[in-house]
């Protein structure tokens, strides 16, 4: 009696355990990371990488803003600068956790903080299908021109594109989208700061 007891256990344990890893597929680049740094920031010729390093002032506010605490595995930030040294603009890289495992974007912001484009670098390849109209369907367009203080709006990705699943891919892209604000603002203040 105990073993089939702890057998039933087991085998519930086991049926809950699997959905949640059969959620997660294999990645799939949509956009090589540095092609899109290079391609979003044209007015740039020199590229750096700058390190993820938010005072602890700067991770409270990430933190209340996104509910996130950025990682080095999690965002990255390029700087794009011209010839002479001056800023063009910054490229962030985040990854964003969702149901089906997580999406890469890639998010330009010109020299003032205001969102130029926003790409998805990575998708999982089960929902590709459900992120691919809402890229094809021009809804990257929707966060261009958004200052680093404005919040996106899930609803402006691609409207037309319906279907439940769709639509939570635009709240994960939005979600990512206001990440990387929330790590633009922390560069913004740390560039003022440097009185660069």
């Amino acid at each position: 009696m105990r073993k089939s007891i702890l057998a039933a256990i087991m085998a519930v344990a086991l049926l809950a355990a699997l959905p949640a890893s059969a959620h997660v597929t294999p990645n799939i680049e949509l956009q090589k990371k540095g092609e899109f740094v290079k391609r979003s920031l044209p007015g740039a010729s020199q590229f750096f990488e700058q390190r993820l390093s938010p005072g602890a002032a700067d991770l409270a506010a990430i933190r209340k803003a996104t509910g996130w605490t950025p990682s080095s595995e999690e965002a990255k930030i390029y700087a794009g600068r011209d010839g002479q040294g001056r800023l063009v603009g910054r490229v962030i890289l985040v990854w964003v956790p969702s149901e089906h495992g997580p999406l890469g974007l890639g998010v330009a912001f010109d020299a003032a903080g205001r969102i130029l484009q926003v790409t998805v670098t990575d998708v999982g390849s089960e929902p590709l299908a459900w992120v691919r109209p809402l890229v094809e369907g021009g809804g990257m367009a929707a966060f261009a021109g958004l200052g680093a203080d404005a919040a996106p709006d899930p609803g402006k990705v691609a409207p037309a594109v319906q279907g439940t699943m769709s639509r939570y891919y635009a709240k994960v892209i939005a979600m990512g989208v206001g990440r990387a604000q929330a790590l633009e603002r922390a560069a913004l203040a740390a560039t003022v700061g440097d009185g660069h």
